[in-house]
């Protein structure tokens, strides 16, 4: 895609498009071979995903494109096949989904925070192509929600668990950092509009749906700023010398040693019997 921002294109058009985007550049902030030798296939947490920021963000095309079916007990039957054949297995929802994802729509609706952001002048599913004038690569990213006055932009997430010990975890886990600063970048490439901030809506997929607006610490977005570049730069190297793409397959040799806690003197005490 030539650099700009589009508002109209969609998922699959997006994906198609050659351009790196954040999950490439966070898979190999870990290792070169994370990203070349374990490609992401989707899952059923993905599939909700999909479901979920459609319902949020696009209402009106969630009630036109997708399918729900809470009587239809498993994607093995004879009903499920028969739909498959018309429609995208992501823009259908059986058995349990279906109330997973109205119950998750309905708690993301008490939150008072993410309604305002979401009804203020902006735009959702917003993508983005730039070129990176450090690396010359081409860049794209995809926003789902971007406010024109609101100095942030917003991400859905859903998670397991919407607390903040929690989702800490699963957001430097999958490298959230580093995706906020992607965006952020691409962001200033296009626009020219410079923020320093980024606000992630954690979402949980089950009971009681709980829910939170998570904005970024400063020093983490620094460190994702840090990664990213790192990261851009390596995938360069990877793209001219595609013998650096195994690295992180045979990781260093070290010493091991039991987890820290079993050190700690209320696991000294043995009973014998």
């Amino acid at each position: 895609m030539t650099p700009g921002i589009y508002y109209d294109i969609s998922n699959e058009d997006y994906h198609k498009d050659e351009a790196i985007g954040s999950s490439s550049v966070k898979a190999i902030s870990v290792s070169p071979a994370n990203l070349y030798f374990n490609p992401f296939k989707g899952n059923k947490s993905s599939h909700l995903g999909t479901a979920i920021h459609t319902a949020l963000l696009e209402p009106d095309k969630f009630e036109s494109d997708f399918i729900l079916q809470p009587d239809i007990k498993t994607r093995a039957s004879a009903e499920y096949k028969a739909l498959l054949q018309h429609t995208a297995a992501e823009k259908i929802l059986v058995n349990g989904e279906v109330e997973t994802v109205t119950e998750m729509v309905k708690s993301a609706r008490m939150n008072d925070d993410f309604m305002d952001y979401l009804s203020d002048r902006g735009h959702s599913e917003v993508s983005m192509f730039a070129t990176c004038p450090e690396t010359g690569l081409n860049l794209k990213c995809r926003f789902d929600r971007l406010s024109e006055s609101a100095p942030y932009p917003l991400d859905i997430k859903s998670c397991r668990d919407a607390t903040e010990r929690k989702f800490s975890q699963q957001f430097g886990k999958l490298h959230y950092h580093v995706q906020a600063a992607f965006y952020l970048y691409v962001l200033k490439l296009v626009t020219g509009r410079e923020l320093n901030q980024f606000c992630f809506f954690a979402l949980q997929n089950n009971p009681p749906y709980s829910n939170c607006m998570y904005y970024i610490g400063e020093d983490s977005l620094e460190l994702g700023y840090k990664t990213m570049f790192e990261s851009l730069h390596k995938l360069k190297a990877c793209m001219e010398d595609e013998s650096l793409r195994t690295e992180g397959i045979v990781l260093p040799s070290s010493e091991i040693n039991v987890p820290a806690y079993l050190f700690d003197e209320e696991y000294v005490d043995e009973v014998y019997l």
